[in-house]
């Protein structure tokens, strides 16, 4: 992540831009570990949301079926 952020830094708007699509795929990739672990240690769905700072219905929607 930090080799990402600093990326950003360098280069031109289509490598910044780049660098900021692999830090959300990144983001999204921990925030599902990090949900999957929540959920496996018995945290409810609304305490996820509320760490989140989303509703339930969709911490629940985009990961409940994973989970």
């Amino acid at each position: 992540m930090k080799t990402l952020v600093g990326s950003m830094d360098s280069g031109g708007p289509v490598q910044r831009l780049q660098a900021v699509a692999q830090m959300n795929t990144e983001l999204r990739r921990a925030e599902a570990v990090l949900v999957r672990r929540a959920r496996g240690e018995g945290l409810s769905w609304e305490a996820i949301a509320q760490a989140l700072g989303v509703s339930r219905q969709a911490v629940h929607q985009r990961y409940g079926k994973r989970t």
